[in-house]
């Protein structure tokens, strides 16, 4: 696992001095949106952006929230298909810890790479880490692109990008390259934040800043993005990302899920078998 802690100034030079314009244009536009595919997950590729909060307020659910994180590493790296992660970790600045790594060669956190401190630089975190998620779409095209954002707190930090902006960067990513984007917010109107975002609050979830809290849902977000990568499609209406359907999907090791769904290619109206990828 690589660790950066850099400023907006260091990744423009890195990028060859690349900037956005029009206040949520790409500097370079993502590749032409695949047409949705059949292929089976275990050709399928997925960039997966971890968008997480390490700011000071977090310190309270720190065990859990290291806990949680990598019980969702786990589960993604036991799931078929190529997966690369980016993990940005922020408080008054941002850390991009890894970037479209494998996901099998993600690091868990401990005590050393999770020390929460600091303000919200959230939407710093968001901006740069769409960067450079544009930069790897480009060259690589993969099937799907997901972020996960989660925070307790409002934005108190960010010196490069305000609200407006990420709210463009995100509407024009949904548009034009199908990214898809979760939201996960606690002490807040967490679907309000999330709209504010430009994230439907279909696609968003509150929850308490609570150990307990932070372990069921970090729980069920793993669950869903499992659960996402099997359905295989780039973007999902409104009120299917969280969904009871999506979860029981995703709450299947991958092992089950693939003898399942093989039961029900050879039987369709085998009742103990479930449709997938």
């Amino acid at each position: 696992m690589t660790t950066q802690n850099q400023g907006s100034r260091a990744l423009d030079s890195a990028r060859g001095g690349g900037r956005e314009s029009g206040g949520g244009k790409p500097a370079r536009k993502p590749s032409t949106p695949k047409k949705p595919t059949h292929r089976d997950q275990e050709a399928r590729t997925i960039l997966i952006n971890f968008v997480l909060d390490k700011s000071g307020s977090m310190d309270v659910i720190r065990d859990a929230t290291i806990s949680g994180f990598n019980e969702f590493l786990g589960d993604q790296q036991r799931e078929g298909g190529e997966a690369r992660m980016t993990l940005t970790l922020f408080d008054t600045q941002f850390h991009t810890v890894a970037s479209a790594v494998p996901v099998r060669e993600i690091s868990p956190l401990d005590y050393d790479t999770y020390a929460p401190d600091g303000m919200t630089a959230l939407y710093d975190a968001i901006g740069h880490t769409m960067r450079i998620t544009d930069d790897y779409a480009a060259k690589h095209g993969p099937d799907q692109v997901l972020f996960v954002i989660m925070t307790d707190g409002q934005e108190n930090s960010s010196v490069e990008f305000d609200q407006r902006r990420v709210f463009e960067m995100i509407r024009d990513r949904q548009q034009n390259a199908e990214y898809e984007f979760i939201y996960l917010g606690a002490n807040q109107d967490a679907y309000a934040a999330s709209q504010r975002l430009g994230v439907a609050a279909g696609h968003a979830l509150l929850w308490e800043a609570s150990p307990a809290e932070a372990s069921a849902t970090m729980k069920r977000v793993s669950h869903n993005v499992r659960g996402y990568r099997r359905d295989g499609r780039k973007l999902m209406a409104n009120d299917e990302f969280f969904s009871a359907e999506l979860e029981a999907v995703g709450a299947v090791e991958y092992e089950e899920h693939k003898r399942r769904t093989q039961r029900h290619r050879e039987d369709p109206d085998d009742p103990t078998a479930a449709s997938g990828s």
